[in-house]
């Protein structure tokens, strides 16, 4: 194979020709040359007697896949430039939330300190003898910025414990109300967490046992707001024990796929009109948890 040289200088490949608003004909071969010595491509040339002029609409097709490709790679690096942005903003948002929620943490592991050094005093004559079932009910995700607006308690035997609806400082938690339904009006009379924060204390004080369903959700609330319990307590989360008996895979994560507590209380029969509460009301979602885990142990004892 030749290099192209002098005697081919009126050779060029379809694309130059196309770019010069001429097409290769019908059944025109052309001839492959090296382009330079280094000789890494190859490319087919056609003389002049090989192309025509070719009409805006050939041109137009000929150019289709080209354009095409320089599209998608425009569009590739656009989506490229658009996740590094939202990276890099949602790395300074995560930085400035540490940042300015730093001094309140301190202040939370401080006082959190405090009650669980009054609890293991016995100044609050905690007992430790109780199973509770538990349930909160939030303005967000975020133990440290978000804050709680029910708590439910209920025992093993289906006894309510305590139940109330708490007024936060924030006026509005548009997404979390979507879930909870739990609005601004509804708790606008209702009593701040701090109000009640020792008489809560005072209940899971004697508690040796809490179920609840994703537990450390509700637990890290609890604490960051305040709420000490018993040292040697045991934390049972029906999640994970139901998300064990189900028995899907996530290979992602390397588990079993963690399922709503919707979808347990379904998959063993719960009647949610059994109690005169609202679907994910705390209190409706604790007698839902407390019916998982009681079918859990049945699974096992039965077993």
């Amino acid at each position: 194979m030749e290099i192209k040289n002098d005697s081919y200088s009126d050779y060029k490949t379809a694309r130059q020709w196309a770019l010069l608003g001429f097409l290769p004909l019908d059944g025109a071969e052309g001839i492959k040359l090296w382009p330079n010595g280094f000789r890494q491509d190859v490319y087919t040339y056609f003389s002049p007697d090989e192309v025509e002029k070719a009409t805006k609409e050939q041109l137009d097709v000929f150019f289709a896949p080209e354009r095409d490709k320089r599209r998608r790679q425009a569009n590739k690096w656009r989506k490229q430039q658009r996740a590094e942005r939202e990276r890099e903003k949602e790395a300074q948002r995560k930085a400035y939330v540490d940042e300015i929620s730093a001094p309140f943490k301190r202040k939370i592991e401080e006082l959190h300190s405090i009650i669980m050094e009054m609890s293991n005093q016995n100044d609050l004559n905690c007992e430790g003898h109780e199973c509770y079932v538990i349930d909160t009910k939030t303005t967000g995700f975020n133990p440290y910025q978000d804050e709680i607006l029910q708590l439910s308690i209920i025992n093993d035997k289906g006894e309510i414990v305590f139940n109330s609806f708490f007024k936060p400082c924030a006026n509005s938690w548009n997404e979390a109300q979507q879930v909870n339904h739990i609005s601004p009006e509804m708790v606008e009379s209702a009593p701040s967490f701090a109000e009640r924060v020792a008489e809560i204390n005072a209940i899971l004080c004697n508690a040796d046992r809490i179920i609840g369903y994703n537990t450390q959700f509700d637990v890290s609330f609890l604490q960051n707001n305040g709420i000490a319990f018993p040292k040697n307590i045991k934390y049972i989360d029906a999640m994970k024990e139901f998300a064990r008996i189900y028995g899907e895979w996530d290979d992602y994560h390397q588990d079993y796929r963690y399922k709503k507590l919707v979808f347990a209380a379904n998959y063993y029969g719960y009647d949610w009109k059994s109690h005169n509460e609202q679907a994910h009301n705390s209190l409706a979602d604790c007698f839902a948890t407390l019916f998982v885990y009681k079918k859990i142990n049945e699974h096992y004892t039965s077993g």
